[in-house]
């Protein structure tokens, strides 16, 4: 029982530190952890952690962080591709200096390679300049669209507020 015990944590503290990359197969060990215990992580915790990194990218501002789960290619509703997607990443990162996001756990629906998750969040932003830039405070949902490329979850659209 307690080597049972062992392995369980251990395989959840593996778990939860590949949340941060999105790809839990690729961690040290991880592949003789699911044998062990029998525990695999399913798409859809694969896709809430590619979400989850996106969430703490955009907080940190990191645009590269965020894009590392958006594919190339990306497109969506107002005509963005990967290229004007990051050009919108770096001005909302230069033009507002802290970025929250609160979140509720997403609804994803898995079919096959692609996937949607509808993604229910408030965000409040402050301007860096608000002279130039109102304040953000939002609140809604999003349907985002993923697909599964060489064993990676990555966000094809980014859909609008429903």
């Amino acid at each position: 029982m307690r080597k049972v015990l062992i392995c369980a944590v251990a395989v959840a503290l593996a778990l939860s530190a590949g949340c941060a990359s999105g790809r839990l197969d690729e961690l040290p060990g991880i592949k003789e952890l699911t044998k062990l215990s029998g525990l695999r992580a399913t798409d859809e915790e694969r896709i809430a952690a590619v979400l989850n990194d996106v969430h703490r990218g955009m907080e940190a501002r990191k645009i590269y962080k965020v894009l590392a789960h958006v594919s190339r290619n990306y497109h969506d509703a107002e005509g963005r591709d990967y290229e004007a997607i990051e050009a919108y990443l770096k001005k909302a990162f230069k033009n507002y200096r802290e970025i929250r996001i609160t979140r509720v756990v997403p609804r994803i629906v898995v079919r096959g390679n692609r996937a949607r998750a509808i993604e229910t969040f408030g965000t409040v932003a402050e301007p860096a300049d608000p002279a130039s830039d109102p304040p953000i405070n939002l609140q809604g949902q999003v349907s985002v669209s993923l697909e599964k490329s060489e064993g990676q979850w990555l966000v094809v659209e980014w859909g609008r507020m429903l």
